[in-house]
């Protein structure tokens, strides 16, 4: 009778999966699958315990031999049918990959650089590589407009699930939804909406010089990403919910930033699994934490709420929404996480880089140098012309894309023509942003440091249009405006006044600062210590009588 059960058990195995699980999405419903199985494995065991001629010991093994039959069916038909008949089966993509999403985990483990590995597998692989069993990284120019264009009918992926069923900008995979909420978040980006918050950004900028300038004058090195991070989420509070974190002045992280950040990489390794991340988040000891998160959240913007005659913020924007009463709480927190982080990357990114090449940072001085500054702070207006500081925030965000891996979506019903070549219907697909930006039909030289090609050497880039730090089309960055205003300030000020350089003798420090960036969604960022070597009115001076020197000859 236990054999029977077994061969029953793996054939119902293979018809679970071919009836059922090949079919549709099923991440998000790994915690039910998982409370199914544990109930079927109970209805087993009883069956076994209800004859009395079984032991409880041959109750238990009779339930292991049968559930593992089961399993053993489904995983069987599995792979037979994800290397000989899925829709992705003519692709080509290492064996494993094929078979199984752990491929991914594998490649990532133990320091999340899958978007650096990524280039060499499309070099060795080609354009399109399968990466997982449904879903492929497509590594040509053409397939941005071709996925995120604004003329196709490619969606969010299950990626965009991670808070269901609640929503926010980010994690809504409906359309009408998305386009109704981007109105209010354009309108908090707006011109007219950034100049109104301009004054409290500033007041934030001013008590990061001080700290740069205590410390500074001490010869001691400074964590420029440590205060940068700490310098955007105290802008990004104060913009959201009308008061700061106040962290630079307290030199004490709120508790929500300080655990987003401390388990940054872990969450980064269960995102790679959507099943996980939901069998993880359906645990009674997560799930508290996460509700704690959100009541916070929650507390914060009726705090906000409350607030009377205060300064326009994001939050005077985004609560006109007719639907933020149901998810305010998490279109705060997606500003705040989404406002902050991404910032500190990319502008201790481009210090250590003007480091490294610090014939650009004396050229990028010398363009500022003459620029009106008010309590070390130069306003946008003065900034937006000046060449050499764009070049430099453009080129860096080439190279280090705070965003590196590609963005999930899936492919309509019935397929999609991407680069030149059919995709199947309801395949996952992506596009490899630190793979694209380093690839040679789209950027001469593609792996050198070259602001110029921005300026000056047009010839160098190929394909601008695959040039997508802040991804593209419908659902591109809609804090760009704020954060490039941002980059373009706290670089000029920092620049303005200090000169940076590397310690001696620390070159594996660096060099593990700027090559181990994990990516858990967006960067993670190692320590980032640096001289700050305060300008003095005497260089300023000399610096002038040089120029006027040169004009006059």
């Amino acid at each position: 009778m236990a054999f029977d059960l077994q061969a029953i058990a793996f054939i119902c195995g293979i018809f679970l999966h071919l009836l059922l699980f090949c079919r549709g999405e099923w991440d998000r419903r790994a915690p039910a699958v998982v409370l199914a199985y544990s109930l079927l494995c109970t209805s087993v065991f009883a069956a076994f315990a209800l004859d009395t001629s079984y032991s409880i010991v041959q109750c238990i093994v009779g339930t292991c031999k049968a559930s593992l039959a089961l399993v053993g069916g489904l995983c069987t038909s599995l792979v037979t049918y994800r290397l000989l008949f899925h829709p992705l089966r003519t692709f080509p993509g290492p064996l494993a990959a094929r078979v199984s999403s752990f491929w991914v985990f594998r490649e990532q483990w133990p320091d999340l650089r899958f978007y650096f590995k990524l280039r060499n597998i499309h070099d060795r692989y080609g354009d399109f590589v399968r990466i997982k069993p449904r879903e492929l990284s497509i590594c040509h120019p053409d397939a941005i407009n071709d996925i995120h264009g604004p003329r196709n009918r490619i969606r969010k992926g299950e990626f965009y699930e991670q808070i269901h069923p609640a929503h926010s900008l980010q994690f809504t995979r409906d359309p009408n939804q998305h386009k109704h909420q981007r109105r209010y978040w354009d309108k908090a980006f707006q011109t007219k909406a950034l100049q109104e918050y301009s004054p409290r950004i500033v007041k934030h900028y001013k008590i990061l010089m001080g700290i740069f300038s205590t410390d500074g004058a001490s010869s001691a090195p400074v964590d420029v990403s440590k205060l940068f991070m700490d310098l955007f989420f105290d802008v990004v509070s104060d913009l959201t919910f009308g008061e700061s974190f106040n962290t630079l002045t307290t030199g004490e992280r709120n508790p929500i930033i300080g655990e987003f950040l401390a388990y940054q990489q872990s969450v980064g390794f269960v995102i790679l699994n959507m099943w996980m991340f939901h069998l993880l988040r359906s645990i009674p000891t997560v799930a508290s934490r996460i509700l704690y998160w959100m009541q916070w959240y929650a507390s914060a913007v009726a705090k906000r709420n409350e607030m009377k005659d205060t300064s326009p913020d994001l939050y005077t924007y985004l609560s006109q929404s007719d639907t933020f009463d149901v998810d305010g709480i998490h279109e705060a927190q997606l500003a705040i996480i989404a406002g902050a982080d991404t910032n500190a990357i990319t502008v201790s990114n481009v210090c250590y880089l003007l480091c490294q090449y610090p014939e650009y940072q004396k050229k990028l001085y010398e363009e500022l140098a003459d620029l009106p500054v008010h309590e070390n702070v130069i306003e946008d207006r003065h900034l937006l012309s000046q060449s050499c500081l764009l070049s430099l925030i453009n080129e860096t965000l080439r190279l280090y894309p705070p965003v590196p891996g590609g963005l999930q979506r899936v492919t309509p019903p019935d397929g999609a023509t991407i680069a030149g070549r059919y995709v199947p219907g309801d395949m996952i697909v992506s596009t490899p942003t630190y793979a694209l930006h380093r690839d040679s039909r789209v950027f001469v030289r593609p792996t050198e440091f070259i602001p110029e090609r921005w300026t000056s050497r047009p010839e160098l880039i190929l394909r601008k249009d695959a040039f997508v730090p802040f991804s593209y089309g419908a659902y591109n960055c809609a804090g760009k405006p704020l954060a490039m205003m941002q980059l373009r300030m706290v670089i000029a000020m920092v620049i303005k006044k200090f000169e940076l350089s590397f310690m001696l003798e620390r070159e594996a420090e660096y060099e593990r600062y700027i090559h181990d960036q994990a990516d858990c969604f967006t960067l993670h960022l190692h320590p980032l210590p640096l001289i700050l070597k305060e300008r003095t009115v005497r260089e300023q001076v000399a610096y002038n009588f040089t120029r006027q020197e040169g004009t006059e000859s």
